[in-house]
């Protein structure tokens, strides 16, 4: 075994090639089908989209092993850990497990170079093969036709929505985006769309390729009332479900996922996955008097859906300030998503972040209206406790944009033991 620690084999990923993204199969197909595992006992599902993938695999995962099945799930990024990113019935594999799957990639590789990504997405593979659950569920790193985890047939490709985002890589129009995401769909296979306004491009492909596409609000339809919602598709419905700790159109996405797989879900175990269902980073109280809430969203969709989100909260608490902690990508659209929040907060407490992509507090502070009250701060921890400082018990705390930004919030409220549950 080359390193015996996930760190070590971290760092030695991040030299042996020179970008963080190189979209395009070819080179880590070889490897796969070097690597010749078997997933052929397992139902693989894909899941790709501009926002609402996490909350997607994690619900997914989540009704399915409350019935009964084994359930193995690959995510990215993480928050704290590297383990994070794969998990067996939503446990973690461990650091030995880890290691000796890079081992196995790196051996299988030779002198062909691979990104972290795609090295991750194999090591991920290895794993997973290795434990050959019921379902394996695989997360879209970045746009869909060419990304890494594309190699992999499915039995089911999602696509939650399509948006602008990562725009210099999938292209500055909703039907270029679409195009890209609509390649992780197969031939005559079955696929779910649960964007509300498909782009053409990605009906068109669906077409082309004769793909039994299911789509939201034409094949299936949920609706909300008070603290419940229902969920019908051709002649399957459900009433009376709690509603989850995510946005009810990927709730309604993965209930149209399992139906369109012949999944037979028994409502009382449904109705309890869905009033459990919580994922890290996704709209996520972490403490109280002050009210710190963080979510993980960072480009405009996203930013409305924070933003609907916080005026739902507001009606509980109509004398709260709101302060924002803020830290997005240079490569995101930073002007329109903090337009998003023109009129929103007290005050905006911008952070720098590191990394080839990170940006500048400073840069991120030339982007907000005029007249908008802010500070420019070097660290994500420095803006947080500035924040802190200044708001009073009845106030809110929202930390919003990158996962580097709510990674760092995570752990150090972890290490203060503030953390409470959603």
């Amino acid at each position: 075994m080359r390193f015996n620690s996930i760190a070590a084999w971290l760092s030695h990923l991040e030299s042996i090639h020179p970008a963080n993204i190189e979209l395009g199969l070819e080179r880590i197909k070889r490897v796969y089908q070097s690597l010749n595992l078997n997933l052929s006992n397992s139902q693989v599902i894909l899941v790709g989209g501009t926002n609402g993938k996490g909350t997607t695999c994690g619900l997914l995962q989540h009704v399915l092993t409350h019935h009964g099945y084994q359930v193995g799930c690959y995510n990215s990024p993480h928050m704290n850990d590297y383990r994070e990113r794969v998990t067996l019935n939503n446990q973690w594999f461990s650091e030995l497990e880890h290691c000796q799957a890079f081992e196995c990639v790196e051996q299988a590789r030779g002198d062909i170079s691979l990104t972290y990504f795609e090295m991750g997405t194999l090591a991920a593979l290895v794993l997973l093969a290795q434990a050959q659950p019921d379902f394996v569920i695989l997360e879209v790193g970045l746009g869909g036709r060419l990304d890494a985890t594309n190699i992999v047939d499915n039995d089911l490709a999602i696509v939650t929505t399509v948006a602008l985002d990562h725009m210099d890589w999938l292209g500055n129009t909703r039907e270029k985006i679409g195009f890209e995401k609509a390649g992780i769909m197969r031939h005559s296979g079955l696929a779910i769309c649960g964007d509300l306004e498909p782009p053409q491009s990605l009906l068109d492909h669906a077409n082309e390729q004769k793909v039994d596409l299911t789509c939201a609000l034409t094949d299936y339809q949920w609706q909300k009332s008070n603290d419940v919602w229902q969920f019908t598709m051709a002649d399957k419905s459900f009433s009376d479900l709690p509603v989850p700790h995510m946005p009810l159109q990927n709730a309604a996405t993965v209930l149209a996922a399992l139906n369109k797989l012949n999944i037979v879900l028994d409502k009382k175990l449904l109705q309890q996955a869905l009033s459990s269902f919580s994922l890290a980073g996704r709209w996520q109280v972490i403490a109280r008097s002050p009210d710190v809430i963080l979510d993980v969203g960072h480009n405009v969709q996203a930013a409305e859906y924070i933003k609907q989100q916080l005026n739902a909260y507001l009606v509980n608490k109509p004398q709260a300030k709101v302060y924002a902690v803020v830290g997005i990508l240079k490569d995101k659209a930073v002007e329109e998503t903090v337009q998003v929040f023109a009129d929103c907060f007290a005050h905006w407490y911008l952070c720098s972040t590191s990394g080839p992509r990170g940006s500048k507090a400073a840069d991120l502070q030339q982007f907000l209206p005029q007249g908008i009250s802010s500070s420019a701060h070097d660290s994500v921890v420095q803006a947080y406790q500035a924040a802190r400082d200044k708001a009073s018990p009845q106030d809110i705390i929202l930390v919003f944009g990158s996962f580097l930004v709510v990674s760092d919030i995570l752990a150090l409220e972890n290490q203060n033991s503030r953390v409470i549950e959603p």
